[in-house]
Parts: structure tokens; C-alpha cells; sequence
């Protein structure tokens, strides 16, 4: 499975490190919703990266931080619904859309795109459904079935790939546990299929059931 390349700075080493490569992006080597990657997540040299560094750690309190490849092709997310043994709800796959971010802003999902009304992360980025090539979409969700079962999840789940240059999918991350709330990403590609919130809901509770029986 193709994944960004990176790197850990954890809490036991001693020296300092920063990016080989550029673009990259530093973040929190753990979290949730985006927490403490802003727009000077994205480093393009070794002076914004040690300033980013100083920081996540001094500011932030995070002693462990990941340096991860930036990879600047679509960002998709695939929604599955249902369980390897008695299959799975392919839903439509998402695209986030930076179309009217302003340019000098890092195509990224931010802590203010989730959490800060009015901030141009959160009125700019839109969702959309990928209309990419039908072997890709393929791809996308023959790569998310295997994970699916190889890390044991259940019932539903999503999963978050970007694109390098090249147009490669390159995983990003498994949300065994995505939010399913009304205005989530899985409930966006659940109306993408036509479908009502109180579809989407039924269907995880089924597949639930299902699994029991």
C-alpha cells in the first residue's frame, strides 16, 4: 500500500531533525480533527521547518511529531458500510475541493477548515464527488476493502488517500471510527448516493446487526 513517505521526532531524541524532502508537512504525531496543523503546516525550506518544530512543541505542548511527504494531487475519501463477511456499501468517493482557497494557502484540511466559522479554511473548501478514471475509483476501493479486514474494523469505516504528482494514491490515514454526524464526510458521500441521513444510519446499524447474528 503506497504510503508518504516520513518520519517520527519523538520525545527521546536528543538532536534536532528536519525534512529531507520539501514540500512536507508537520504535524502532531497524534490527535484528532486536524489539531495543530495551521497553515504553516506545509514547509518549504529548512528555516520554516525548524520554526514550525519550535512551534508544535513549544507552543502546543507535542513532544512527538511526524514528518510526512506533501502530497499535492486530489485528496480523497472513501466510505464503506458493512462487513468483509456479508459485504460491503461502496459509497460515492469524495473529493476535497481547494478550487477557491487563495493561492498562498497550503491545499490541507486544517484546524480552521473544522473548527474556526469565517476563517477562509472553513468558507472556501468544498466537497465534491471524484470523477476520476473508473480504474482508479477501482483501486481506491479494492486498496480500502484489505485494509477494512486486515485491521479488523467494523461495521463502517473511512478511509483518507491524496495523490503524489505522479497522480499515485498514497494513503493517508484510517478512521475506523469516522464521525457520522449529519455534516461528516461519510454522510456527505451517504447524499452523494441519493441517500437520506436516516439512510446512513440505518445501514451502520444493520450492518451491526448483521455482524452479531
Amino acid at each position: 500500500m503506497p504510503v508518504p513517505l516520513e518520519s517520527l521526532i519523538s520525545e527521546q531524541e536528543i538532536g534536532g531533525r528536519i525534512p529531507a524532502i520539501y514540500p512536507a508537512l508537520l504535524k502532531p504525531a497524534r490527535g484528532d480533527s486536524s489539531y495543530g496543523i495551521n497553515m504553516n503546516a506545509v514547509v518549504y525550506n529548512p528555516d520554516q521547518a525548524i520554526e514550525q518544530i519550535a512551534y508544535i512543541k513549544n507552543e502546543l505542548g507535542v513532544t512527538d511529531i511526524l514528518i510526512q511527504e506533501f502530497l499535492q494531487g486530489v485528496e480523497l475519501s472513501i466510505g464503506l458500510i458493512g462487513n468483509p463477511d456479508s459485504g460491503f456499501v461502496y459509497l460515492p468517493i469524495l473529493e476535497v475541493d481547494y478550487t477557491d482557497l487563495p493561492e498562498e494557502l497550503p491545499r490541507i484540511l486544517s484546524y480552521e477548515s473544522k473548527w474556526i466559522p469565517g476563517s477562509e479554511y472553513w468558507t472556501k473548501i468544498r466537497f465534491r464527488e471524484f470523477s476520476g478514471e473508473e480504474e482508479t475509483k477501482r483501486l481506491l476501493y479494492d486498496s480500502s476493502a484489505r485494509l477494512f479486514a486486515q485491521l479488523q474494523c467494523r461495521d463502517y469505516a473511512r478511509f483518507d488517500f491524496r495523490c503524489d504528482a505522479q497522480g499515485v494514491p498514497k494513503l493517508l490515514e484510517v478512521n475506523p471510527n469516522p464521525g457520522w454526524c449529519w455534516d461528516g464526510k461519510l454522510n456527505i458521500m451517504n447524499e452523494f448516493a441519493g441517500n437520506s441521513y436516516r439512510d446512513l444510519l440505518e445501514m451502520i446499524l444493520a450492518a451491526a446487526q448483521k455482524r452479531q447474528c
